[in-house]
């Protein structure tokens, strides 16, 4: 009978954690400080010594992400007019203006802001205008993706000629308008996938704490 109310609650706990969730991860940093695509042309990297604008031009930051059941993804910026995160965090204005995009597990382009009406609902405006952007992919497959980040039109080669991938780098035509600076923040949002299972240590803990009561239960 003990081991039957043991085994009861583990499966319980095995239940809850794969529980379907949904998430937003908050991405924030600078271009100069934080950014992982670096090239700017054949047989050339940012350097120290770059301007901010040279960094805008050509740097990216890439962040890869994996679904292991199909799911709705979108991100939204919040770098350029400021704004708050879906995690709490409170982003201040002045940062640059974005500019997103999708890769595959191949690297190959899926979609992007390109067309400039992706304006968040309720997103800040500086001057009457809104700069901050919002990717909807809607329902991905199950696997890799890679979502990027960089100045505005600065996009993938791959994008930008029509084949390739994003390991060819960036095109280099993006740019960092009066009073911008490299800051960037995003939430990606993310549905329908399994909460994260817990630490094994954590694991451990809770099957000796349900021993434990099951013992004193005998006693």
């Amino acid at each position: 009978m003990i081991i039957n109310k043991v085994g009861a609650a583990v499966l319980l706990v095995l239940a809850t954690t794969s529980a379907v969730q949904a998430d937003a991860v908050f991405y924030s940093g600078n271009l100069r400080a934080n950014a992982n695509i670096t090239g700017c042309g054949s047989a050339c990297t940012l350097a120290v010594g770059d301007t901010d604008a040279t960094w805008a031009q050509w740097a990216a930051f890439s962040a890869p992400f994996t679904l292991v059941n199909p799911g709705t993804v979108n991100a939204i910026t919040f770098g350029y007019a400021g704004g708050a995160s879906a995690t709490g965090a409170v982003v201040a204005p002045g940062g640059l203006e974005p500019y997103l995009s999708l890769f595959d597990a191949s690297g190959n382009f899926l979609m992007s802001t390109f067309n400039g009406i992706n304006c968040p609902p309720g997103a800040g405006m500086v001057s009457g205008n809104c700069f901050d952007v919002e990717l909807n992919a809607g329902t991905l497959a199950a696997g890799s993706y890679t979502l990027v980040l960089s100045a505005y039109q600065n996009m993938s080669s791959a994008e930008n000629f029509g084949s390739g991938t994003l390991a060819d780098g960036m095109s280099g035509l993006g740019n960092l308008g009066v009073n911008e600076n490299l800051n960037y923040a995003f939430d990606l949002n993310i549905s329908g996938q399994p909460a994260p299972a817990p630490e094994p240590a954590t694991m451990l803990l809770v099957l000796a704490g349900v021993a434990l009561v099951a013992v004193r239960r005998r006693s």
